[in-house]
């Protein structure tokens, strides 16, 4: 029986530790990725370990960066909300969407660099 608990318990953190892997970061990550973002019409949103279905895009109105309150680290916001770095892609010049932490070389897992040639 505990066994199945110690499983149990391992199965429920490491399925958190995926989450928010990239939504606080430095500040100099969060003006990167702003810079990256900025002239960019759309992102989509797609959560590869949380078993997401779905991929949303989203037109870009806005971009910032936010202090997060938390420690000494930044956010960043599209269209106001803050958005995690680790399940946004964006659209390189060759039409592929590409992770945009990944691109930003900020340590994620779980997470594919590209999505795949049949998201919409």
């Amino acid at each position: 029986m505990k066994k199945i608990i110690a499983v149990c318990l391992m199965l429920v953190f490491s399925m958190t530790a995926f989450a928010d892997q990239a939504a606080y970061i430095t500040k100099a990550e969060a003006e990167k990725a702003v810079a990256l973002l900025k002239g960019k019409k759309q992102i989509k949103h797609h959560c590869a370990p949380c078993d997401d279905k779905s991929i949303e895009t989203e037109d870009i109105q806005t971009v910032e960066i936010s202090k997060t309150g938390y420690q000494d680290y930044w956010e960043v916001k599209v269209n106001g909300k803050g958005v995690d770095l680790a399940y946004i892609y964006l659209e390189t010049k060759k039409g592929k969407w590409k992770n945009v932490a990944i691109e930003l070389d900020i340590g994620v897992s779980g997470v594919p660099k590209f999505l795949p040639k049949t998201a919409k």
